[in-house]
C-alpha cells in the first residue's frame, strides 16, 4: 500500500506546478518595475499582488518535489543555479496575469465544476481505487505540504490557465508537409557496408629515429610531467587501533544481544495483493465469485489490472499503512483470498502470494561481531582520551616517531603525488582517509604544525617532511613511455591516412570489396540504421557519418580502441508516412503543443506588459538567501 501512495503522491506536485509547461519560465524581468517597498508584496502584475508568503510556499513545495525526484535534498545554491526562484516567480506572475486575463473577460470556474473535476481524477485516487476517496485525498496533501483549501486554489488557477489557452491557442493544427519531413527525418534508414581497420593493417611499426622522438617528446612532454611528490609522516588513532574485545566479558556480550536482538533477525514477511472496490456490495459480489470458483487472479483481470498493479510488495507487519488490511492479510493461509476488508480507503480483497516467516540468529553465531562491537564503541572514548594524550606529548617536543612507539600506534611514511601514487607511479598502501588526508597534506607548509584531522571517530595526525615540487622530465629518463606513445600516436596517424586514401578511392569508383581484399579485412553491414538506431557497430560518429549524404555517400571516421571505420551508403530508404494513426499523429500532437506554448507564452508575456509588473528584488534575494532586503 505504501509503495502504491508514494506513486500517487508522487504524481500531484507534476498534476499542481506544470500544468501549461510555459508559465514557468514566462520573462517578468524585462520591463519590470524593481522596487524595494517594506511590505510583503513580493511582486505584482497588474492589481494582483503575489505575497512573499505565497512565493515561500510555492517556493518549498517545488524545491521538496525536485528533491524527490533526483533522491537528495536540494540545497539553496544548487536552487539557485538551477533558476528555480525565478520560475517560481515567474509562475506565480503567470497565474497573476491569467487572473487578470480571467476578469477582463469574465472566464470563470464554477465550484461544483472544480469540484466534480477533482473527484473525476484518477491521479487523486489510491491505485486500483474507482472512485474519489476524501481520506485518501488528505494524505496526499499532507505528504504534499498543503491543505485543501490551497490545492482547491491552485486547481482554479490551472483551470483559468486551461480555458485561456485552449480559446486562444487550442485546435492548432500542423502543415503535412511539417510532419512529413519530420517523420521522413526520423525513419530514414540506411543500409551501411564498412570496413573496420585495426591497428595490425599498418604494422609493424618501427622505433623512431632519435630526432624524430626528441622533436615529439617537446611537443608532448607535457604529458610526461614529474608530479609533486610529499614526503609525508601520518599516524593514525582509530577506534579499532585501541579496542581490545578480549576486555569484554560473556556476560556484556549477553546482556547486548538481548537487546539488540531484533537486530539480527527479521520478522514474518508477505507479498500481499490487494483488490480495491468503490463499494462494499461491489467487494461482496467479487467475494461470492471467488466462491463460485472464480480465481483471485480473474478478479484482478476483471478490474482490468496485472498481478504487479496490485502487488503491495513483501512487508512486514509494521510496514503495511492499513491496520486492518495488516490484521487481515497477516491472519491469511498462502494464497487463500480473504472476506472483504474494510480498510481506511475502502472496501478491499486480499491475497497473500509469499510468506517469509521470522528468523533470528542465535548468541553463538553473533557473538564475535557484538564483543567487537561493544569493544569498538569503548574505544570511542578512549580515542578521546589518548587523543588529549597525544597531544600534550606534541607539545612537550615528542616526534611522530615517538609517539607512536609509546602508544603503540602504527606511523606510516610515504613519498606520494596528489593522486596517491608512489614515485614508482604505483599506489601507495596503509594512508589512512586517503582523499581526506591527501587534500591536507598538499595545502599544508613543509615542516609546518598541523591540525589533526577528525574523521569517523578517529584523529590522524600528519607532517610533511619534504616538498619535491613537480617538473619536467627530460626524455632520457621517459624514453621507453615515450617511445610507447610515440608509437601508439604513429599508429594512429598511419590509421588516419590509410583510411582517408580508402575514401578516395571509394569515390573514384573502387568498390569496397576489392578495397577490403587489399587490407585483408571483412566487409561488414549494418541494416536499416536510422538516426535513432544507437551506434549499429558503427558508434555514434559513424551513424551520424552515414548520415550525411545522400546514397553512395562515404565517410571515414573514428571506431571503437583506436580503430578507424570507412563506410560506404548503400542503400536509402525513405519510409511512406501512415495517415492518421501512430507516430504521425504524436509528431503533429507535439508540433501542436510545442507552437502553442510558444504562442501562448508569448501571448502572457505581452499581457504583463499591458498590464504592469513590479518585482522587489531586494525582498527576493532575502527571501532566497541570495543577498540581504535593503531597509
Amino acid at each position: 500500500m505504501l509503495d502504491s501512495m508514494r506513486r500517487g503522491a508522487n504524481t500531484l506536485p507534476a498534476k499542481i506546478f506544470l500544468g501549461l509547461l510555459t508559465l514557468s519560465f514566462i520573462g517578468w524581468g524585462v520591463g519590470s518595475r524593481l522596487g524595494a517597498s517594506h511590505s510583503d508584496t513580493l511582486a505584482t502584475v497588474g492589481d494582483t499582488k503575489i505575497t512573499l508568503g505565497e512565493f515561500q510556499r510555492a517556493y518549498q513545495r517545488q524545491s521538496q518535489a525536485l528533491s524527490r525526484q533526483i533522491g537528495q535534498a536540494l540545497t539553496p545554491d544548487m536552487a539557485r543555479s538551477i533558476g528555480l526562484p525565478q520560475q517560481t516567480l515567474g509562475a506565480l506572475m503567470a497565474d497573476a496575469t491569467v487572473a487578470n486575463m480571467a476578469a477582463a473577460t469574465g472566464l470563470g470556474v464554477s465550484d461544483e465544476r472544480l469540484a466534480q473535476g477533482i473527484a473525476d481524477d484518477p491521479q487523486l485516487r489510491a491505485p486500483g481505487a474507482q472512485s474519489f476517496n476524501r481520506d485518501y485525498f488528505a494524505q496526499l496533501l499532507n505528504q504534499n505540504g498543503m491543505n485543501e483549501a490551497m490545492f482547491i486554489a491552485e486547481r482554479r488557477k490551472e483551470e483559468l490557465s486551461q480555458q485561456l489557452a485552449f480559446g486562444l491557442v487550442g485546435g492548432l493544427t500542423v502543415p503535412k508537409t511539417m510532419v512529413g519531413a519530420i517523420y521522413r527525418y526520423q525513419n530514414e534508414a540506411r543500409d551501411i557496408r564498412y570496413l573496420t581497420l585495426a591497428r595490425a593493417q599498418v604494422e609493424p611499426i618501427g622505433k623512431p629515429a632519435d630526432d624524430v622522438l626528441a622533436k615529439w617528446y617537446e611537443e608532448h612532454k607535457g604529458e610526461f610531467r614529474a608530479p609533486e611528490f610529499r614526503a609525508i609522516e601520518v599516524l593514525a588513532l582509530t577506534p579499532d587501533a585501541v579496542a581490545d574485545p578480549s576486555a569484554v566479558t560473556d556476560e556484556e556480550v549477553s546482556r547486548e544481544y538481548e537487546r539488540t536482538k531484533d537486530q539480527y533477525g527479521a520478522p514474518e514477511q508477505r507479498r500481499i495483493q490487494q483488490l480495491f472496490y468503490a463499494t462494499p456490495e461491489e467487494a461482496a459480489a467479487a467475494a461470492a465469485k471467488l466462491k463460485a470458483g472464480a480465481s483471485f487472479d480473474q478478479l484482478i483481470a476483471d478490474a482490468g489490472s496485472k498481478p504487479e498493479d496490485v502487488d503491495l510488495g513483501l512487508l512486514a507487519r509494521d510496514k503495511v499503512l492499513d491496520p486492518a488490511v495488516a490484521e487481515a492479510a497477516f491472519g491469511l493461509a498462502l494464497d487463500t483470498p480473504s472476506e472483504p476488508v474494510k480498510s481506511s480507503f475502502g472496501t478491499v480483497l486480499l491475497r497473500v502470494t509469499e510468506i517469509q516467516p521470522a528468523h533470528t540468529k542465535t548468541l553463538s553465531e553473533v557473538a564475535p561481531d557484538i564483543r567487537k562491537a561493544i569493544a569498538a564503541k569503548a574505544a570511542e572514548r578512549s580515542v578521546l582520551e589518548v587523543h588529549d594524550e597525544v597531544e600534550d606529548a606534541l607539545a612537550g617536543g615528542a616526534t611522530l616517531q615517538e609517539v607512536a612507539s609509546r602508544f603503540k600506534l602504527k606511523l606510516v611514511t610515504a613519498e606520494v603525488d596528489p593522486e596517491g601514487n608512489g614515485t614508482d607511479d604505483q599506489p601507495v598502501a596503509g594512508l589512512p582517509d586517503q582523499a581526506e588526508l591527501l587534500k591536507a597534506a598538499f595545502a599544508a607548509d613543509e615542516g609546518g604544525e598541523n591540525e589533526p584531522l577528525s574523521i569517523n571517530h578517529s584523529f590522524i595526525w600528519y607532517n610533511v617532511a619534504k616538498v619535491t615540487p613537480g617538473r619536467e622530465r627530460a626524455l632520457d629518463e621517459v624514453k621507453d613511455k615515450a617511445i610507447v606513445a610515440w608509437t601508439d600516436a604513429e599508429a594512429q596517424v598511419r590509421l588516419t591516412a590509410k583510411a582517408d586514401e580508402m575514401v578516395k578511392d571509394l569515390k573514384a569508383g573502387t568498390p569496397i570489396d576489392a578495397l577490403a581484399g587489399t587490407a585483408s579485412v571483412e566487409v561488414e553491414t549494418a541494416s536499416g540504421v536510422t538516426r535513432q538506431a544507437g551506434d549499429a557497430g558503427l558508434g555514434a560518429d559513424g551513424v551520424n557519418a552515414a548520415f550525411g549524404g545522400p546514397k553512395g555517400h562515404v565517410a571515414a571516421v573514428a571506431g571503437p580502441d583506436g580503430t578507424r571505420i570507412v563506410l560506404e551508403v548503400a542503400e536509402v530508404v525513405n519510409p511512406t508516412m501512415p495517415e492518421g494513426a501512430g507516430e504521425a499523429v504524436d509528431i503533429a500532437d507535439r508540433i501542436a503543443t510545442a507552437v502553442g506554448q510558444g504562442l501562448y507564452g508569448q501571448y502572457l508575456a505581452a499581457a504583463q506588459e499591458e498590464f504592469g509588473t513590479t518585482v522587489n528584488q531586494s525582498l527576493l534575494n532575502a527571501a532566497i538567501g541570495a543577498g540581504n532586503a535593503s531597509n
